[in-house]
């Protein structure tokens, strides 16, 4: 029984050993939490000096497979769903005390079944113990010692190999990448690059993936890059071939927007398209191209709507005065044309009010002329047969007579053309007038009323300021060549040769197609207006979404995501504030939307300056919540991206020094002399509040590095240091193996 009790008792203290019990007394933890690792500080004098220790805490959850259980997702995208003695360190601290039990049982199995012999049974033993006790009394310990011995020593070399090389095993040979994670079928992920150190550079003898998973894809990404930095290559073209790659060849393939300014862009997006099978989803619009798209084409708004967007637009690109009336004039002013255009016939483009803005008296002419159409529509119309119309005296023959369907001809009707008829003794008859379901008549007096009342009441000087804002925007859509593309004829009405009508956006985004503008680089004014229309069309039917997935009938239906890819973000940015338009109100709507909008600009100074200062920028930042800060060349983003991270607290080492004396003289010679004198110093430690990376840190990470603050979905996670992975380069071939190689 004492045995018994001293074995247990061995047992507790092993455990307490294995558990790191002791570590305590000697280290004290405590200096915060960076990244994924918890730290520790040791004593002085090694106080402030950190050790990473990785915490092993999953960050994301993914929904349980069908038939299995649940799985956990970390940022590196390891799987947490292996038994838990396969992974973590309390895992190991079990296996450890199985194996300390099976070593102390050992020494008991040796004794029930091959004991130490007895006197008299080994003459060997006999003639040893009486000639060197102590050496016999050793040998009679070893004899139970060695079996715990040799099974905690073997168990040892088993466990470790284990770990390394067992299925499920948490650890990868010594900067090897572990396997690329798998897709899900259920919804796209994002590998943003490789997971090293989350501070500190260097490679890591275990490295690991850092992904988003879907949740955190809808909420924005923002990547922020100097020129040279890596964004295209490390960033916007690998996020395009995962996104545009998932799902690839099935009605789960996701459809985009791409927006550049460089001209090379959309080329690669083809190229990825084309890899992932999907060259026929690529859609292309550009000067000279195959398709053609009227930014006014839009049945469900109403006019005041599009006049409100076009103002809104022009005060985002050339900037707001701070006078409200010239953006409510030019908003009135283009609401009337539209409204004009539409009960003509009902197609307008911006070359149509272009010429309309700057002519009053074509201006005045089109509203008599629709007003003159309307009023014809709603009279009884006389119609005869044409060949009696020669015999009839002139004033009657000069009416504006048409010919029918039928061989014969008529006219609007009224009391005294009738009247003129039948004195000339004319064969005719009477047809009714049509109707008026779009109330065409009463828009048309109220377009002539604003006309005359209105706009012809204000000072000439005044409505050539209000023309000549509109016009400098609209003149664009003057060239030949832009017309072509972007103030097309009605769908059916083109002519041969001319580039077929754009679908419907909505029809684009629901069917997976990826709609790329790409423009001339020469006219950057252009394609920043043409790209900001197309941006704002293609966000508005994707917003439109949430309202259709809301519907009974709509219930259980899975909606494929859609990308928003914008390289050089800095030219297509608008914000509204207090306007309802604006991409951050878009970017704010878009994980109800199943939209994944990515976007890439040169600094945050850049952005800063294309909203027109103030703090517009930092609102639509906010929007997109995961930021990839690559190398920054100025100083003011360097200083923001720093602020973005946040702070920590680290451990900081003060020194001081003193010195004491007595009683202090003057001798005869001239010389000091003093009695009792000291020197002493002192070292303490404080905790500090600092950056986690300070600026500098951004201005000198190298190609293809960068500091990433991820989203979840769930939570912001501690900003890291990521390593990004270039298109050109195999995925499986470590970042820094290939500086070492010299890739990179």
């Amino acid at each position: 029984m004492l045995h018994g009790e001293a074995v247990w008792c061995c047992i507790g203290q092993i455990r307490k050993w294995l558990a790191g019990q002791g570590v305590g007394a000697r280290e004290r933890r405590g200096v915060g939490r960076v990244g994924h690792e918890s730290w520790v500080a040791s004593d002085p004098p090694f106080a402030g000096r950190f050790r990473p220790r990785e915490r092993r805490r999953c960050c994301t959850s993914a929904a349980p497979p069908k038939g299995g259980r649940s799985q956990r997702i970390d940022p590196c995208g390891k799987a947490r769903g292996a038994p838990e003695w396969a992974l973590g360190a309390p895992s190991v601290t079990n296996a450890r005390l199985a194996l300390a039990l099976l070593a102390a049982l050992a020494p008991l199995a040796r004794r029930r079944w091959q004991p130490w012999p007895e006197s008299g049974e080994a003459p060997a033993l006999d003639l040893l113990a009486a000639a060197a006790p102590g050496f016999h009394a050793a040998l009679h310990v070893w004899w139970y010692v060695a079996p715990a011995a040799a099974v905690f020593l073997a168990g040892s070399v088993v466990l470790a190999l284990w770990r390394v090389w067992g299925p499920g095993g948490s650890w990868q040979p010594a900067g090897r990448l572990p396997p690329w994670p798998a897709e899900d079928p259920e919804e796209p992920l994002l590998v943003i690059g490789e997971r090293h150190h989350p501070v500190e550079t260097g490679p890591a003898p275990h490295p690991g993936w850092l992904t988003l998973p879907a949740a955190g894809l809808f909420t924005g990404v923002a990547v922020v890059g100097a020129v040279g930095s890596g964004k295209t290559a490390a960033c916007m073209r690998p996020f395009a071939r995962q996104l545009f790659g998932w799902q690839a060849g099935t009605e789960r393939a996701m459809g985009g927007l791409v927006l550049e300014v460089k001209g090379d862009f959309c080329r690669q997006v083809r190229e990825v398209l084309d890899d992932a099978g999907r060259v026929e989803d690529y859609v292309e619009l550009g000067l000279g191209g195959e398709w053609s798209w009227n930014p006014l084409d839009a049945p469900g708004m109403d006019s005041y709507s599009l006049a409100y967007q076009i103002a809104s637009l022009q005060n985002q690109l050339f900037g707001k005065g701070k006078e409200p009336f010239w953006q409510q004039a030019a908003t009135n002013l283009v609401r009337w044309i539209l409204e004009l255009k539409r009960v003509e016939g009902g197609w307008v483009t911006l070359r149509d009010v272009y010429r309309l803005v700057l002519d009053d008296a074509l201006l005045a002419n089109s509203i008599e002329a629709a007003a003159q159409r309307v009023q014809e529509r709603r009279l009884p119309r006389c119609v005869l047969a044409a060949w009696a119309l020669p015999a009839l005296p002139d004033g009657i023959r000069a009416w504006d007579w048409r010919e029918g369907d039928d061989g014969s001809v008529w006219t609007a009707g009224s009391a005294e053309r009738i009247a003129e008829l039948r004195e000339a003794g004319a064969e005719f008859g009477l047809a009714g007038g049509e109707a008026d379901p779009g109330h065409a008549a009463e828009r048309v007096d109220s377009i002539a009323r604003w006309f005359a009342s209105d706009w012809m009441a204000l000072d000439v000087k005044l409505r050539s300021s209000i023309k000549e804002g509109i016009a400098v925007f609209l003149g664009l859509f003057e060239d030949p060549d832009v017309g072509r593309t972007f103030c097309p004829p009605e769908a059916g009405a083109e002519g041969p040769g001319g580039p077929r009508a754009l679908p419907p956006m909505r029809a684009l985004i629901e069917g997976g197609s990826v709609l790329a503008l790409n423009m001339p680089p020469k006219n950057a004014a252009l394609a920043r207006i043409c790209g900001t229309f197309l941006k704002t069309a293609w966000l508005q039917a994707a917003l439109e979404r949430p309202a259709d997935m809301a519907r009974a009938e709509h219930v259980g239906k899975w909606w494929r995501p859609a990308v928003f890819l914008c390289d050089e973000y800095q030219m297509f940015a608008t914000v509204g504030e207090d306007d309802p338009s604006g991409d951050e109100k878009a970017f704010a709507l878009t994980r109800q939307a199943r939209v994944i909008p990515i976007v890439a600009t040169q600094s945050l100074t850049s952005l800063k300056a294309a909203t027109r200062g103030g703090d517009a920028w930092k609102v639509l930042l906010q929007a997109l919540r995961t930021r990839v800060f690559l190398s920054l060349s100025d100083a003011d983003s360097a200083r923001q991206a720093s602020d973005a991270c946040g702070r920590v607290e680290r451990m900081k080492a003060s020194y001081s020094v003193s010195e004491s004396g007595g009683r202090g003289g003057l001798s005869l010679a001239g010389r000091l002399s003093g009695a009792g004198g000291g020197v002493g110093a002192s070292k303490s430690y404080k905790a500090e509040r600092e950056a986690l990376f300070e600026p500098g840190v951004f201005q000198r990470l190298d190609l293809c590095q960068a500091i990433v603050q991820p989203f979840d979905g769930r939570a912001s996670l501690p900003a890291r240091r990521v390593y990004l992975k270039p298109h050109f380069l195999p995925r499986e071939l470590p970042y820094f193996e290939a500086r070492r190689q010299g890739r990179l």
